[in-house]
Formats: structure tokens, sequence, C-alpha cells
């Protein structure tokens, strides 16, 4: 493996990143789910609508449950390229390349070896957490990227004493803070113990620093309180309520051991690799300890709260740098056959599901398999090693997954959502055709006399799925009014997570009528629209 000096390292693992993120962003029926086409996708549209730009706004309400940074982001890039997915989710790819170029960084750091910043950046570009979160406008990556660039930043500082750096990490540590709130804490602060813990760093380095710190934790609230002190002021009922369904939602302290299973799947094919990193960590150097504390400090307190397996994206680092370290003197093959068997079977799933659906794409995950299967069944070269869970997650990602049709939405409505106003009920579906339709879209969990009197007044359009057709036209005839359905159609929609795609209430009968008959129509979910009419 040539040795490239940090600039060049940095350099071309962030276009690496780029390359290996960015295929296939611009799909509609690539992986998404509820928090990216409901939340993140509409909220920096309906802000350019309605003009808004210190508070986010959605369905007409602050939108105030997460901090700010990135649908400002997002508003700055729908207005300066285009409303596309390709502008929203290009900003996910750039945050996902800075998560890797600083995980690296912070590598290099820890071990004094640029080798080892190299192999972590490509472990954690071959986790399949990063290849899916990475291209989906979500706060996740770019919360565990700024945090992680913070402790890069603090770990420069600590070696060279320049304050520039302590600067960088107030900014950066600040940004996380409007991005996802407390939670950029995480994975710094990890470190900032792994540290403390392993002796490589001292409280009397730290009192001896007292007085920088200090500045810096006030320039840190300078920049980060002021936007929440505002929000509080204009909104206090409505921040008291979030607030109060944020700590209600989180569920702190109940033991929640599905987080292992989120682990096996963010990590994969790295997991079984990192288990063994992680045992003979005990008896390796203390830089091995160190990373092993550090994963052990952002993994663990997500097992006492409801945790999404995305939360775990920011333990990817620590879990990347211990493998780097170990990855050059492992010898053991079983860890990676196990992770080349998991990644093999998640594959082969989709690519048998499209293949026996006569949808296509299934053709691109054979070559990446069989590169796959080459590079970690027997010791192959590191390089081939390190790229092989790459290729083959792209081809799955863009090759294969989109060709499933989640989320299709026909031309007729694609038309439908320029032309006209169009409310969505419930559902919500179709789920993209706002930023399809470069229209935020209205969404209504229930309906009201004056909600239905205002769409009737402005002739708007509401969609919903059939399982809500009943409990909408009670609403409308509530109201003294009438539904008149104008149409149609039907396709395998998102409900909440990206890979829940069969219609609500799906049995295992449905499932097997559709592989008998080959067949989707049984998983289909009915999405039709109506008009509010007088009676």
């Amino acid at each position: 493996m040539p040795v490239l000096s940090p600039a060049r390292q940095t350099l071309l693992l962030f276009l690496l990143a780029l390359a290996v993120l960015a295929p296939g962003i611009w799909e509609a029926t690539g992986l998404t789910g509820k928090d990216e086409f409901f939340l993140g996708l509409r909220t920096p549209m309906e802000m350019i609508e309605g003009n808004h730009w210190l508070v986010p706004f959605l369905d007409g309400a602050p939108r105030i449950r997460k901090p700010p940074l990135l649908y400002w982001l997002g508003r700055a890039s729908f207005e300066t390229f285009g409303i596309s997915l390709v502008s929203a989710r290009f900003v996910a790819v750039l945050f996902a390349a800075l998560l890797v170029v600083s995980a690296a960084g912070i590598a290099r750091r820890l071990s004094g070896r640029n080798e080892t910043g190299w192999i972590a950046g490509c472990v954690l570009l071959g986790c399949l957490g990063v290849a899916s979160e990475g291209r989906r406008f979500m706060l996740d990556v770019p919360v565990a990227a700024l945090s992680t660039a913070a402790f890069w930043s603090l770990l420069v500082w600590l070696d060279s004493g320049r304050k520039r750096w302590l600067t960088a990490a107030s900014v950066l540590l600040a940004a996380g803070f409007l991005t996802k709130g407390p939670i950029v804490a995480l994975v710094c602060g990890g470190g900032c113990l792994a540290l403390l813990a392993s002796g490589r760093l001292r409280l009397a380095e730290i009192r001896s620093q007292f007085m920088p710190l200090l500045g810096h934790a006030l320039l840190f609230a300078v920049l980060a309180l002021p936007w929440f002190l505002i929000v509080r002021a204009l909104y206090p009922e409505a921040a008291d309520l979030v607030l109060a369904g944020e700590l209600e939602s989180r569920q702190f302290f109940n033991f929640s051991p599905g987080i292992l299973l989120g682990l096996l799947n963010i990590a994969l094919p790295w997991v079984f690799v990192f288990a063994v990193a992680a045992w003979a960590a005990l008896k390796r150097p203390a830089v091995d300890r160190l990373a092993l504390f550090w994963f052990c400090a952002t993994f663990l307190p997500f097992a006492f709260i409801r945790s999404f397996d995305r939360y775990l994206i920011g333990s990817l680092v620590p879990l990347a740098i211990l493998v780097a370290l170990a990855l050059p003197g492992m010898r053991a093959r079983w860890p990676f056959r196990l992770g080349l068997i998991v990644a093999l079977l998640l594959g082969a799933a989709f690519a048998g599901f499209t293949f026996w659906f006569g949808l296509g794409g299934w053709y691109w995950l054979p070559l990446p398999a069989l590169y796959f299967a080459w590079a970690w069944w027997r010791e192959r070269t590191l390089g081939h090693t390190l790229a092989a869970p790459m290729l083959y997650w792209l081809a799955l990602l863009w090759g294969i997954f989109p060709a499933i049709g989640v989320n299709a939405v026909p031309d007729e409505v694609r038309q439908l959502g320029r032309a006209r106003d169009i409310a969505m009920f419930d559902g919500p579906q179709p789920a993209l055709l706002p930023i399809l339709s470069q229209r935020a879209h209205r969404h209504y969990g229930q309906f009201d006399r004056h909600d239905l009197a205002e769409l009737k007044a402005l002739n708007t359009l509401v969609f919903l799925e059939s399982q809500d057709i009943p409990r909408f036209q009670q609403a409308v005839a509530a109201a003294g009014l009438q539904a008149k359905q104008v149409g149609s159609y039907r396709n395998l929609a998102s409900h909440g997570s990206g890979l829940r795609f069969a219609r609500v209430g799906a049995t295992a009968d449905d499932w097997r009528q559709a592989f008998a008959t080959r067949t989707l129509a049984p998983l289909m979910t009915s999405i039709a629209w109506f008009e509010i009419v007088a009676p």
C-alpha cells in the first residue's frame, strides 16, 4: 500500500467517499424513510415557500423538535442548485465524507501511522450504516461527522498547542449542537473520556489549559445557545411540549438489548472482525484499549434509551479505528467469512426479490458479490479487503434497491403535484411527491371543519391510502361536505423505515400469494385522491 502524506490521504479519502456514496442519490425509488421524505425533504421547501429562515416550519407550524442547521443547509442548497433529491442528499454525502476523513485523521493521530488512518477511513466507508445513511438527508450522519471532526481538531490542539484548532473544535461542536442538540457531545465526549482513561490525557493538562478551555466554552455557548433561547421566547408552549415529548419518546433507563442487532446491521460486514479485534484489544497496546473504551462510551448509552440503528453511526468511528489497528496482524478468517456470508445473504434476498418479480436490477450484484467473496474468504491483499465491501454496497443500494420501485410516483401524479395544491392525509403518501414536484404540500393527521372548508375553497386534492378512506369520508361528512374520488394508483409504499414497503396490514398469506403468483399486487398500497365538493 503506498504511503501518502496526511493531506493527500485526506483528499483521496474525501474523493473516494464522494465516488462511493453519491451514485444513485437521484433515484426517487432509492432507500428512504419517513424521517427523510416526510420531515427532512419537506421542511426546507416549506421554509422557502414561507420565507422562513430563523425557525424552520412544516405544515404551517414551527418545526422546533430538532435544531435548524441541516434545514438551513437544505434551503441554501435548494436555492443555489434547485429543488431536487440530488441537491438535498449531496449535503448528506458531504457530511459522510467529512466523517470518513475525520475518522482517518483521528486514527493517524492516535496510532502515529498514516497507514492506520487510511485503513480506518476505508473500513468506515465499507460499513453498511455509512453506505446507507450517508445517502439520505437526515440528521444522524451530519451530527456524527461534526462531533468526530471536533474531536479530531481537539487532538490536533493537544498535540500542537495551536489555539486555532481548539477554536475549530468549539465551532464544530456548536454546529453539531445546532444539528441535533446535546447528542453531538457523545462521540467527542466519549473520545475525551477514553483519552483520560488511557492516561493519554491527564487532568493536570486540562487544569493548565483552564482559561483557553473556558474561553472556548463561552464561544460554544455564544454560537449554539441563542437559537434555542429565541425559540423558547417565541414559542414557549410549543417548546415545553416538544421537550416533554422528546423525554417521553426516548424512554430513558429502559434496557434495549435490540441495539446489538442494530450494531450487526450498520457495521456489516466488519462487525465480526471488530468483535475479534475488541477481544484482542485487552492484550494489545494502550491505543487499542483506548479505541475500545471510546466505542463503549458511544455505544452503551443507546442500550438504555429507545434507539434506532442509525443512532449508532458515531459508534462506527472508534469501531473502524480499532479494526484498522488490528487488521494488518489479523490472521483468523472466520470473522471475515461470517461477515461475508451475512452480507451476501442480505444482498441475495434483494437480488432474488427483484429477479423473481421481474423487476430488473439483480444483474448488478453477481460481479461485486464474487469479488467480495474472493477478497474475504481467503487472505488477500489489504487493498482488496477494503475495497470489496464498498463496491458491494454500491451495487446493492444503487443498482438493486431502486429497481424494487418503492414509493414510485406515476407521471400523472407528478404533474398534478406541480399544477395543483396537494394535501396528504395521515400516511403520508405519495411519499416523494413533494420533492419530485418541488412543492412542500401540506400534511394533515386529522381534518376539522376549518381545514376541509379551506381545502374546498382552494380546490386542493387530498391524497390518502385506502385504509384511511373511511375515516376521511367520516370527517368530510361531519363537515357537511362530500369527497369525490378523482383517481387512484398502486405502489409499494414506504412506511416508517425504508425497508417496510409492503402495505399496512399485509399478512404472511399475502406474501405467500405474491411469491406464488410472481406479482406484487398483494403487497401493494392503494393510494387515491379526492376533491372536496359541496353536497
